[in-house]
């Protein structure tokens, strides 16, 4: 897909150990280099920099989580702690990709079989994705043709999210087009494959084996002593969205310690790294960006990385990891303007360029799509 094609999905795009403490700016500053600073100091004037009032973040080298490192960076912010619990907006979608990669490999789910035939009472599309109502059994013959594998590579053609009925934007697997939607749809059929509800599921599947303990799909009372509230931009407090519902594509809630030990045991299943890698989609082809099963591929001169980013009310999230040398990070905050982190923290664990973020889509206004495509304004 060329530049232009690839700035037009966006019009459909909706969400996104040692500690001390951090804060972030608006995305189109400049990112500060802070290579040569050990991370607690690199965190604390990113920070204040940039004005984001929790951050975390876990790093990982050689597939394996060594710290993880906190800051806060607006006056009176609670400090976060490696614990500190986020929402995590589309890092979401990367952690529910690998429980289905590891249905696939166990023979329950076929990822070039149509996600239909696992629902046989249909896909009931919802209208709007917080709310249960209004909502229909979609009847696009499309919807057919839609396979675990489009879903997961982002070209099973269907929007982001659709305000009102379902409509596709394009044929299943004939472009790559970011949707969140299908990931609800692939979360149905695994639900039915797995007899039960999304949170359950993954709590068994990978929150419980891998000791993520402040980790689930739905809110509740257990994390709300943890959980760092939202921000906007300027500091003020944003009202935080109340996910009690389990949402494959944004309702994660975890710390940064939590998902850390996700991506250290992603990176060390070589099984499951060939399936993400194998068959990638190309996403941005000027910016050498490909898609492979449940995360972004970036190709640089001499290795490749995995990414997402995740954008909610109030929260920006980030990950990568490099193919070659198994190092990473993994970076939370309660901020909008989180982001801007993203890109210093990345070139002090993964020196180089990195192209992917001159990519459209980290600059999604969250909250505009939110109000204008499903009318929630906060």
């Amino acid at each position: 897909m060329n530049r232009g094609a690839y700035a037009r999905t966006l019009a459909s795009l909706l969400p996104a150990a040692a500690i001390t403490v951090l804060l972030s700016g608006c995305a189109s500053a400049p990112p500060t280099d802070v290579t040569a600073l050990e991370m607690p100091e690199a965190l604390a004037i990113l920070a204040k920099q940039h004005n984001v009032c929790g951050v975390a973040v876990a790093v990982i080298r050689q597939r394996k989580l060594e710290t993880v490192h906190a800051a806060a960076g607006c006056p009176a912010a609670p400090a976060p702690g490696a614990g500190s619990v986020f929402q995590a907006a589309s890092l979401s979608k990367p952690l529910f990709a690998y429980a289905v990669l590891q249905l696939a490999r166990e023979g329950k789910l076929d990822l070039d079989a149509p996600l239909a035939g696992y629902l046989p009472q249909g896909y009931r599309h919802r209208h709007e994705p917080l709310k249960p109502e209004p909502a229909e059994v979609v009847t696009d013959p499309r919807l057919q043709a839609v396979t675990g594998r489009m879903v997961l590579n982002h070209t099973s053609g269907m929007p982001n999210w659709a305000s009102g009925p379902l409509r596709f934007d394009a044929a299943p697997g004939t472009r790559w087009q970011y949707s969140g939607e299908g990931y609800v749809l692939l979360q149905r059929a695994v639900e039915a494959i797995a007899g039960q509800r999304l949170d359950r599921f993954m709590a068994a599947r990978l929150f419980e084996p891998l000791a993520m303990r402040h980790s689930a799909y739905v809110f509740d009372d257990r994390l709300a002593p943890v959980l760092l509230g939202g921000t906007k931009a300027n500091g003020a407090p944003r009202k935080t969205l109340q996910l009690r519902e389990a949402n494959a594509a944004f309702s994660l809630h975890t710390s940064a310690a939590d998902y850390g030990r996700f991506l250290a045991a992603l990176l060390d299943d070589g099984e499951a790294m060939q399936q993400v890698t194998a068959s990638p989609v190309p996403a941005d082809a000027d910016l050498e960006l490909d898609w492979g099963l449940g995360w972004g591929i970036e190709r640089g001169r001499d290795d490749a990385y995995i990414w997402q980013w995740g954008n909610n009310p109030g929260y920006r999230a980030f990950a990568i990891a490099s193919l070659g040398t198994g190092d990473g990070l993994v970076m939370l905050t309660n901020s909008e303007n989180g982001l801007a982190l993203a890109e210093p923290l990345t070139r002090r664990i993964l020196p180089g360029e990195h192209r992917l973020f001159q990519s459209p889509v980290l600059g999604v206004d969250v909250i505009t799509l939110l109000c204008n495509s499903v009318r929630l304004c906060l």
